[in-house]
């Protein structure tokens, strides 16, 4: 809300807000050299486009966008940074008009230059745990940036193990596709 020189501040609890508030009625607060006040605002969460899990169903199949993709992004990539939050079943990377990739987990059956892929975790607790973690984390430092949200596709078809598409369910597929 720059145009209207307004800001908003979502705290874990109502205590932090109300601390806030108490605080900046007794003490003036400046922003910038310029006097800040702090008020209730008739919102209980700050929501922003896109930010919504509702438009896609909570699943085990990530999208990831990775915006300004500098280097080189892989399977070997993906899985490094996914697996530690949950165990990853496939990786399917899209490189057209930038790179996205997708993954899928088990038990239910993803502007600058972007690069999406698509990943398969082993539960729905393991992709929340991964969006939760990783989105909006750099892969590398100043770039690769993460933008995850929940795909449409409950599960995702490998058919060759590569870097660009893997299926750790199924080691043994050929790297020249079946």
């Amino acid at each position: 809300m720059p145009k209207k020189r307004q800001a908003l501040v979502e705290f874990e609890d109502i205590l932090g807000a109300c601390n806030a508030v108490n605080y900046a009625a007794d003490n003036q607060i400046y922003i910038a050299g310029h006097a800040a006040f702090v008020n209730y605002s008739t919102s209980q969460k700050i929501s922003r486009p896109g930010d919504s899990d509702d438009s896609r169903g909570v699943n085990n199949v990530l999208l990831f966008t990775i915006l300004n993709p500098i280097y080189s992004i892989t399977t070997d990539v993906l899985y490094t940074i996914c697996n530690p939050c949950g165990p990853v079943q496939r990786i399917v990377i899209f490189r057209k008009n930038g790179v996205q990739a997708m993954g899928e987990s088990a038990r239910k059956r993803p502007r600058s230059r972007r690069f999406l892929s698509g990943r398969t975790f082993d539960s729905v607790q393991s992709a929340q745990r991964a969006k939760a973690s990783l989105n909006g984390a750099d892969i590398y430092s100043g770039c690769c940036t993460l933008k995850i949200e929940y795909a449409k596709p409950t599960r995702l078809n490998v058919f060759k193990n590569d870097q660009d598409t893997w299926d750790y369910t199924n080691p043994n597929l050929s790297g020249q596709g079946n």
